[in-house]
C-alpha cells in the first residue's frame, strides 16, 4: 500500500482509533492523577465512547475496504459498533458507582472497557484470519485480566486465571484451524478461501471443523460452554454484564463473517452442525438454569440458552437468508438490553462488602425501592420474550425466520425452551415483589440508576415500537449478504 492508501484506511477506522486513544490517555492520566479524583476518569471514557458512536453513524452511509481488503467497513460493522458501545458506555456508567463501592481501580478498569471494545469493533469487520486473530486476542486479553480486576476476591482471581486458560485453549485450537485452511488454500483472505475451497481436500475439512470448535467455545454453546457459569460467578458484576453482552455479539459477528462469507461451500454441512447444537445449547442451558439459586449463576445458564436461540436464526438462514441473518443482528441489539439491563440491576443492589447475586438477597425490593423492581421486572419478562418488551420481538424474529425457512421441529424446540425459562425468571421476581425483605438494600446512585432507567425503557419503547430497530437490522444483513 502507498501513504495515501494507508491515510485513508487510518482515517475510515476513526471510530476505532478514538477508543485506542482515550484508552491510552487515561493510562497516562492515571499515575498522575490523586486518588479521591481518579473517579472523574470515568468522565473522560464516557466522552471517548460518545466520540466513537458519533464517528460510527457515518458507516451507514458507504461500505469501503481498509487496509488492502483486511478490513471490511459497512452497514454490517456499524450496527455491531452500535451494540458494542452502547454497552461499553451504559456499562461504563453503571460501573463508576460500583468502582465506588468495592474501591477498585478507575484508570486501569476504564482503559481495559476501551480496549476490548476497540477490538470488538475491529474484529466485526475483519475479512482475513491474521488481522481477525489479532482483533480477537486485543479483545480477550482485556476481558481475561477485566474478569480477574477485583485482586481481593478469590472468586475473582480465579475466574480471571479459569479465563485465561480455556481462552487461551480455544484460541489455539482457532489458530490450528487457521494454519491448516491457509496452508491447503494459500491465502487468509476470505474471499480467495471461498474461491478455492476444495472438499476433498482433508485439511479444508479439519480447518473447518477447529474453527468451528473455537467459535463455539467463543459464543458459549454446546458442548464447550462450561466455562460461563464459573467465570460469569466470579468476574465483578459490571464486567460479567459487558462481557455477556459485548463479547458473544462479537464473537457471533465474526462466526457470521467466516462461515458465510469463507465457507460457504461447506453450507449445507455446519447448517446440520449447528441445528443440533442449538437444541443442545437451548436445552441445558435452559435446564441448568432452573436449578440455579445464585440470580448471577441463573443468568449465566440462561445467556447460554439464549446462544442457543441466535443459532436457530444463523441455521434459518439457510433457506430464508436475509429474514435469518436480520433475526441474528436483531437478538444480539435485544440481548444488550435486556442482559446488560438484569446485571446492572445486581450491580446497583450491591453492598460494599457482598454482592447482590443470590435470589434472598432482592427479597422486599418492592417495598424498598419500587423503581428499581419495576427496571428488573422489565428485564425479566424481556428475557423470558413476554410481550411488549424488545425480547419477545426478538424471539418472535428468530422464531418466524425458522419456520419461514421450514426448519419447523427447530422452532418448536426453541418455543418450548422459551416457555420453560419463564419459570426461573419469574422467580426472581416473586423473591423481588412477594417476600420480605431480609437483606439491606444500599443508599442511592444517581448515575447507575440513570443507565438502569435508560436500559429499562430501551427494553419496553424498543419493544412497543420495533419496526425502526428491526429495519436498521435489515440493512446491515443486506449489506452483508453476497
Amino acid at each position: 500500500m502507498d501513504l495515501n492508501e494507508v491515510l485513508k484506511s487510518t482515517f475510515l477506522i476513526t471510530p476505532e482509533l478514538s477508543l485506542i486513544l482515550t484508552g491510552m490517555i487515561l493510562m497516562v492520566l492515571d499515575p498522575f492523577i490523586r486518588n479521591r479524583f481518579k473517579k472523574e476518569l470515568f468522565w473522560i471514557t464516557a466522552l471517548g465512547l460518545l466520540i466513537g458512536f458519533a464517528l460510527n453513524l457515518n458507516r451507514f452511509r458507504y461500505t469501503e475496504s481498509a487496509f488492502a481488503g483486511t478490513l471490511s467497513l459497512d452497514e454490517f460493522t456499524a450496527y455491531f459498533n452500535i451494540i458494542f458501545i452502547i454497552g461499553a458506555l451504559l456499562a461504563t456508567v453503571i460501573s463508576r458507582d460500583y468502582i465506588e463501592k468495592t474501591a477498585l481501580k478507575h484508570g486501569e478498569y476504564y482503559a481495559l472497557i476501551l480496549f476490548s471494545t476497540s477490538g470488538m469493533m475491529l474484529l466485526s469487520s475483519a475479512r482475513e484470519f491474521i488481522s481477525l486473530f489479532l482483533c480477537f486476542e486485543i479483545m480477550s486479553v482485556s476481558v481475561y485480566i477485566l474478569s480477574g480486576f477485583n485482586r481481593r476476591s478469590p472468586r475473582s482471581v480465579e475466574s480471571g486465571i479459569k479465563y485465561l486458560v480455556l481462552g487461551g485453549f480455544s484460541s489455539a485450537i482457532l489458530l490450528y484451524g487457521i494454519a491448516l485452511i491457509y496452508g491447503a488454500s494459500g491465502s487468509v483472505f476470505l474471499d480467495e478461501i471461498a474461491s478455492r475451497f476444495n472438499m476433498e481436500n482433508p485439511l479444508y475439512i479439519a480447518g473447518t471443523a477447529l474453527i468451528l470448535a473455537g467459535f463455539v467455545f467463543k459464543i458459549g454453546a454446546f458442548p464447550l460452554h462450561q466455562w460461563i457459569p464459573d467465570i460469569y460467578e466470579g468476574a465483578p458484576m459490571t464486567v460479567t454484564g459487558f462481557m455477556s453482552v459485548g463479547v458473544k455479539a462479537a464473537a457471533f459477528a465474526v462466526f457470521l463473517r467466516v462461515f458465510f462469507e469463507g465457507f460457504s461451500t461447506l453450507e449445507v454441512q455446519w447448517m446440520q452442525i449447528l441445528w443440533v447444537i442449538s437444541v443442545f445449547t437451548m436445552t441445558i442451558g435452559n435446564l441448568a438454569a432452573i436449578v440455579q439459586r445464585s440470580i448471577k449463576r441463573m443468568l449465566a445458564y440462561s445467556s447460554i440458552s439464549h446462544a442457543g436461540y441466535a443459532l436457530v436464526g444463523i441455521v434459518a438462514s439457510y433457506g430464508e437468508k436475509e429474514l435469518g441473518l436480520s433475526s441474528v443482528l436483531y437478538y444480539l441489539f435485544a440481548y444488550t438490553f435486556m442482559n446488560l439491563g438484569a446485571f446492572g440491576t445486581l450491580a446497583y443492589l450491591s453492598l460494599k462488602d457482598r454482592e447482590c447475586e443470590m435470589l434472598e438477597d432482592i427479597s422486599g425490593l418492592w417495598q424498598r425501592k419500587p423503581l428499581v423492581a419495576i427496571a428488573l421486572g422489565i428485564f425479566m419478562f424481556s428475557l423470558a420474550g413476554i410481550p411488549p418488551t424488545i425480547g419477545f420481538f426478538a424471539k418472535y424474529r428468530v422464531f418466524l425466520s425458522a419456520i419461514r425457512a421450514e426448519f419447523y421441529w427447530l422452532a418448536i424446540i426453541g418455543i418450548l425452551n422459551s416457555v420453560l425459562s419463564a419459570y426461573y425468571y419469574l422467580r426472581v421476581l416473586v423473591y423481588a415483589y412477594m417476600r420480605e425483605e431480609q437483606m439491606e438494600f444500599p443508599a442511592p446512585q444517581p448515575l447507575s440508576a440513570f443507565a438502569i432507567a435508560i436500559l429499562s425503557l430501551g427494553a419496553l419503547i424498543l419493544g412497543i415500537f420495533p419496526l425502526y430497530s428491526w429495519e436498521l437490522a435489515i440493512k446491515a444483513a443486506g449489506s452483508f449478504i453476497p
